[in-house]
């Protein structure tokens, strides 16, 4: 009877140890297995996050690399220039400015009232001054287009610069915006906007008078691209 007590206690003591190393395997697989998980899970996330930020990174390192281009290009374009009294004369025609070919300036160059509004070219140069033919005087001549619809035209100068062999059957209204079209200057800069249209004496033609957002006896400065070509 003792024996059999003695080998039953055995039994138990190593079922006890058998279930006890079984179910510790399985706990510490379970926990692995969630450990993993969650740590997979975060990894993840972070990896993500990394390159997310990346990304981010890369995209801000271009846009600031366009801006740096862009301010230079800004910051070489335009040459200011003073330009000289007038008084008591009252000439729109041609000014004359205080930079010459001394400060890189050549003929034909054009010359802004301000940026994006074309007020004329560089007429001639000398060291340390250039003459500007301005929209007004009587010679000039290019071609220009009105409006949204881009109706070609062509600016003749004068006091109240002029649009002309503007088609008859073109849908031109007061207001619209007069840009460049001649390949002097760049494209689309601003010239003025259309302050009345008329017919022309045989009327085949509209004509526009143009309105400038200045005046030029209170233009003290101007702009110069000296880098166009």
């Amino acid at each position: 009877m003792k024996t059999f007590k003695g080998f039953f206690k055995a039994f138990i003591l190593i079922a006890c140890f058998i279930a006890i190393f079984f179910f510790r395997n399985e706990a510490t697989g379970a926990f692995l297995s969630v450990r993993g998980f969650v740590e997979g899970l975060f990894n993840s996330a972070n990896y993500r996050t990394l390159a997310d930020l990346k990304i981010e990174n890369a995209s801000l390192k271009k846009e600031l690399e366009k801006f740096s281009v862009a301010e230079k290009k800004d910051s070489s374009q335009f040459l200011e220039a003073r330009v000289y009294s007038r008084y008591p004369f009252n000439d729109k025609n041609v000014i004359v400015i205080d930079k010459g070919f001394a400060d890189g300036v050549t003929e034909g160059m054009p010359v802004l009232a301000k940026k994006d509004v074309l007020l004329g070219r560089v007429k001639s140069v000398q060291r340390f001054q250039s003459e500007v033919m301005t929209i007004f005087d009587p010679d000039w001549k290019t071609s220009a287009s009105i409006g949204n619809a881009h109706i070609k035209t062509v600016l003749n100068g004068a006091n109240t610069p002029r649009a002309e062999l503007i088609p008859k059957d073109a849908a031109v209204a007061a207001g619209d915006e007069v840009v460049n079209s001649a390949q002097e200057f760049p494209l689309g800069l601003f010239m003025g906007t259309v302050k009345s249209v008329t017919l022309d004496e045989k009327k085949v033609w509209q004509i526009a008078d143009i309105e400038v957002p200045y005046a030029i006896e209170d233009i003290d400065s101007v702009l110069i691209m000296t880098n166009f070509k």
